[in-house]
């Protein structure tokens, strides 16, 4: 299983360029992801193109731009976007504000780029009204997630770092990382890679005298706590 690990290359890599609120950039930066922003300009085939909330204006002022890319293949994944940002780029899109708890869909295609999603990564456990993508596209369950025919742009409707979770229940930070999960699992669709030190560690053992707490680093997008060990208090 290591050989393997340490030996597989990704079919295609793609750098990733964002437009979109600086949470969202902050977001993919913990996930380590690396992202560089877009202000216009010529688009690569190794490139993707990530809309995060409040892109609208940049979509509309770059749209000619990246229709002629996307027609040419580009890849490009828009992340909770609400029908104004789409209007301009997407004209046959609609997508309707609407409560979303969670949604059934049938285990998507290998060659699929929304492959590797499941029903439970959708799941919002404080159910509340997002952006969901109603016509105008390929919809998986309620239109949380949606493909456009025929070119390579996914719709992720839950944003997970409007999520929260220091201030309200604890199952609110299961959303967020499922729902991140589920970003990183698209993005990886498409061909953008993340890092993480765990085939790094192996050869460099914990130091003891030092107190390490590098597992707290690169592993976690929130810290764990005490609520998530269920043996800890509930004895499962």
């Amino acid at each position: 299983m290591l050989s393997y690990a340490l030996s597989w290359k990704p079919l295609v890599n793609r750098n990733a360029l964002y437009i979109g609120d600086a949470m969202g950039k902050e977001h993919f930066e913990r996930s380590l992801v690396s992202v560089a922003d877009y202000s216009g300009g010529k688009l690569l085939k190794n490139e993707v193109l990530i809309a995060g909330p409040a892109s609208g204006k940049q979509l509309d002022s770059y749209a000619s731009t990246i229709r002629k890319w996307l027609e040419k293949g580009g890849h490009m994944i828009a992340i909770g976007l609400d029908q104004p940002d789409v209007s301009q780029l997407f004209p046959g899109v609609s997508i309707k504000r609407s409560e979303h708890i969670a949604s059934y869909f049938e285990p998507q295609g290998t060659r699929s780029l929304t492959t590797g999603i499941s029903p439970a990564d959708v799941h919002n456990r404080a159910p509340k009204a997002i952006p969901l993508v109603s016509s105008g596209a390929e919809i998986v369950g309620n239109g949380v997630v949606a493909k456009i025919p025929g070119a390579n742009v996914i719709f992720c409707q839950p944003v997970p770092w409007e999520l929260d979770y220091s201030r309200e229940q604890h199952n609110v930070k299961q959303t967020f990382r499922r729902w991140s999960f589920l970003l990183n699992r698209l993005l990886a669709n498409m061909g953008v890679v993340n890092t993480c030190p765990i085939l790094e560690r192996f050869h460099r053992p914990v130091d003891v005298a030092k107190n390490e707490k590098r597992w707290l680093n690169g592993l976690y997008l929130d810290e764990p706590g005490e609520w998530d060990d269920p043996y800890r208090f509930f004895r499962w």
